[in-house]
């Protein structure tokens, strides 16, 4: 029998030409690695699903045409740009299908909207801390767009211009994102699966070619799971070695100390005094000694900021470690306050500020927030709290610099309709420490009773502090110091100054749950004859500032106002009033926060405003994805009936069956019109290195067919219930004959044969027996 179905040699040349033949497997590949990269952007909204999602399911339309069109062997850049157009097609379906035509077709107006949402969820994403919970639309647009651009480039990289491993490229530019903008670590299973993912697309085109060499006649593909053992192996000695590597501290040079805080901004080592110590010693020596001049033509000059304190651990508040690179040089434009929501409109003013002769500090005394900065020196800022410290050693002396500042239009009704906080800045900002004396919620709770929200309650501390508390301000030392003082001030001294002031409202917010923080400075300045304003010692302050979502952090004053003289504008208005400045406005000045009307701020329920995504477009790529897969579900599925039939003679039949579809897939030979023994001779010829065990077991397979069809049949022998150890070798033949075919074609052919069987369009392929 083996000689019988031996492949006539003449017949081994007609197999070996190789056709170009479409091949999605390896661009599904590259769509897999750039998806599971994406999830390093996790972090930046809140519900990062709403464009991981849709970025998968444009993606893999777009890869699945790229694959397509490079079988036709167009122009290297045609490829690409359709990619490109089917992206840019599928952000119009999902973002401006009402302003398209018929809800298909791109217009001006259409992809106007497009780059409208896209840019304004840039703009939002700028303006807000992570997790970015308003304009969700506008911000997943921008997300969405990102990551079709890193999925295209992926696309483009490993298969256009055939160059894998610049692949790493885009992929590093993804996974630096928590690092670099979230300040958080890389999730361990994103980089795992990341690179597991990209170590095998490394090694597509290295098997493609070892694959082709010689021709694949009689040479077996090389298996993947030595493929993958030697990619787990390198990823854990990555995740092993890694840490040991020595890193140099390229920048670690002595500096000095800095003159008001201290921490660790980014390689710099920031150790001072407290900045507390320096405000007591200049209030309490009453020296009036000037220490900042000023000019500007804003109508209020305001307080000016130098040092944040944002940290409240132990028995005193301190600056948090403060990250200070090198992009971060403060000597040009800043970005815009934490939180500050798209649609505050505001002024801008210019100011010009140059130290007194024996002035030195290194935080930059500043308004806030500022939009530009024009400075001299290594100065640089934290870009959690913009303020500006010096790193360049020693506090510089008589310094001059320039700054453009911006007054946002906050008003009460704004604050009081404010969204909470993002949970980031909520749960960092609102930590207490343990020591902190019960007394402090205590009181905090009863002085803001029948408040219904946070600016509310800011409110009543604010006027508990100032006026119905019983406080007053004065220099004296008092007695006690930390968690007992506090406690004393709040209960029954209630006498001191700006610091006890603003560190009890601060540690009281928090109490609120309400984020809070201690800001040091300088009170509004005194006018001098020559049109400067002079900040001398005396000016010296600390007040608080609290969070809310959508503008950021706002400042109170809690300090009686015999020392800090009227409060803030929007703490003297009335929250029900009905006040025109509350609306954003579109003739302010040009460098305000991002351009969105205040009425299209989502808050922290993910409305859209009335916006919503069309649900066809979703519909159209599921039925994309319907037909790639759908095909090879069946065909397992009519597999396992075949081989699931109950008596011998379907069971032959239906494994006999198996091998011609399996041949019709795979677009091998079979005799239609021959005889069994034919057809058996037909699969053999085309498969090289058959094993005589795998000849024997075709050869008893067949003998079961020709029994069934040409043998005397019984009723008997149609109800007796198949032996399972007959069924076990019908299917352990059917099997490795399947694999045996599958391994005489080119992978194209093979995976065309998985996704798209054409024996599922032939009809049954069970022959009636004779």
């Amino acid at each position: 029998m083996t000689t019988q179905l031996a492949r006539p040699v003449e017949e081994e040349a007609t197999y070996s030409h190789e056709r170009e033949e479409w091949r999605p497997g390896p661009p599904l590949l590259g769509l897999a690695t750039g998806w599971i990269a994406l999830f390093a952007w996790s972090g930046m909204v809140a519900q990062p699903l709403t464009f991981l999602i849709p970025t998968a399911m444009v993606g893999l339309v777009m890869v699945l045409c790229g694959s397509g069109l490079r079988m036709l062997h167009l122009p290297v850049y045609v490829t690409p740009f359709v990619e490109a157009l089917v992206g840019l097609l599928g952000l119009n379906l999902i973002f401006a299908a009402r302003d398209s035509f018929l809800g298909l077709v791109p217009t001006v107006h259409s992809m106007r909207e497009v780059f409208y949402v896209i840019g304004n969820g840039a703009e939002t994403l700028n303006a807000y801390a992570a997790p970015v919970t308003v304009n969700p639309t506008h911000t997943r647009a921008f997300l969405m767009a990102c990551g079709l651009g890193v999925l295209w480039a992926i696309d483009v990289l490993a298969f256009a211009v055939r160059r894998p491993p610049l692949v790493a490229l885009p992929l590093l530019v993804t996974l630096s994102v928590p690092v670099s903008i979230l300040n958080n670590a890389l999730a361990l299973p994103v980089f795992v699966g990341t690179a597991l993912l990209f170590m095998r697309l490394l090694a597509v085109e290295h098997v493609d070619k070892m694959w082709s060499w010689g021709g694949r006649r009689g040479r077996t593909r090389p298996r993947l799971g030595v493929l993958w053992q030697v990619s787990v192996a390198a990823v854990l000695i990555a995740l092993v070695v890694a840490p040991l590597v020595p890193v140099a501290d390229l920048l670690n040079r002595d500096r000095g100390g800095l003159g008001d805080g201290n921490g660790t901004g980014g390689q710099f080592e920031l150790t001072t005094v407290n900045p507390f110590i320096r405000l007591r010693r200049d209030l309490v020596a009453q020296t009036h000694t000037p220490l900042v001049y000023a000019t500007t033509d804003a109508t209020e000059t305001g307080y000016l900021r130098t040092t944040v304190l944002d940290q409240f651990r132990d028995d005193e508040w301190r600056p948090s470690s403060r990250d200070l690179p090198s992009d971060n040089t403060a000597d040009g434009p800043f970005p815009n306050p934490p939180g500050l929501g798209p649609g505050i409109g505001g002024t801008t003013n210019h100011w010009k500020l140059q130290f007194a002769p024996d002035f030195g500090t290194t935080w930059l005394p500043l308004p806030y927030p500022i939009r530009s900065l024009s400075v001299k020196g290594s100065w640089r800022y934290d870009s959690r709290t913009l303020d500006v410290a010096y790193v360049g050693g020693s506090a510089p002396s008589q310094l001059s610099y320039e700054a453009t500042s911006f007054t946002p239009d906050i008003t009460a009704k704004v604050l009081d309709s404010a969204g909470p906080a993002p949970s980031k800045v909520r749960r960092s900002m609102t930590a207490l420490p343990d020591n902190l004396p019960p007394v402090v919620n205590e009181r905090a709770v009863e002085v803001t009773r029948g408040a219904t929200t946070d600016f509310q309650k800011a409110i009543k501390l604010q006027d508990w502090f100032r006026r119905d508390g019983g406080f007053r301000y004065s220099l004296d030392q008092r007695s006690g110091s930390g968690m007992d003082l506090l406690a004393a001030f709040i209960t029954t001294d209630r006498v001191g100054y700006c610091e006890q002031f603003a560190a009890a409202m601060a540690a009281m917010g928090r109490a609120l749950n309400i984020p809070s923080r201690v800001v040091v400075g300088f009170l509004h300045g005194e006018s001098q004859p020559d049109g400067r304003i002079v900040y001398t010692s005396d000016d010296r302050h600390a007040w608080p500032e609290m969070y809310f979502g959508g503008v950021g952090w706002v400042r109170f004053e809690p300090t009686p106002g015999s020392r800090a003289g009227a409060t803030p504008a929007w703490t003297r208005q009335s929250i029900n009033a009905a006040d025109p400045s509350a609306a954003p406005s579109r003739t302010t000045s040009p460098s305000r926060a991002p351009d969105v009307p205040t009425s299209s701020i989502d808050t922290q329920s993910g409305n859209d405003g009335g916006s919503s995504i069309p649900w066809w477009p979703f519909a159209g790529l599921g039925l994309v994805v319907l037909v790639g897969v759908g095909p090879g579900v069946l065909r397992r599925a009519q597999r396992r009936r075949r081989l699931g039939a109950v008596d011998p003679v379907h069971l032959a039949e239906g494994a006999w069956a198996e091998l011609h579809a399996t041949a019709l897939d795979l677009g091998l030979d079979w005799p239609e019109q021959r005889s069994p023994r034919e057809q058996a001779r037909s699969v053999v010829g085309q498969v090289s290195g058959a094993q005589p065990e795998a000849v024997a077991s075709l050869e008893g397979l067949l003998v079961q067919v020709e029994r069934g069809r040409y043998g005397r049949t019984t009723s008997d022998t149609l109800v007796t219930e198949v032996e399972p150890e007959v069924r076990s070798r019908t299917v352990e033949t059917v099997d490795s004959w399947r694999r045996a075919m599958l391994g005489t074609v080119d992978r194209e052919r093979g995976w065309r044969g998985r996704l798209w069987p054409v024996s599922l369009l032939r009809g049954s392929l069970l022959h009636r027996r004779r």
